[in-house]
């Protein structure tokens, strides 16, 4: 997996496939945490959590911007 991001303008299509992924791997066994099924999961759900900090301080911007002084 690369560990380029996608641009912020695909990130919200990004996050929505993301909601649908499950997320039984919290009920998993300590031991099973170290699969690589599982490191791949972890790296799309950091990659999207890296998505949405981007997209929310973009939107932060564009709202301080137009922001009256």
């Amino acid at each position: 997996m690369s560990n380029e991001l996608p641009t912020v303008a695909g990130a919200t299509q990004e996050k929505h496939a993301a909601h649908e992924t499950p997320h039984a791997h919290y009920h998993r066994s300590p031991q099973a945490r170290t699969d690589p099924a599982h490191i791949e999961e972890l790296e799309r759900e950091n990659t999207r959590l890296q998505l949405l900090v981007a997209e929310l301080l973009i939107k932060n911007q564009q709202l301080r911007k137009a922001e009256p002084d």
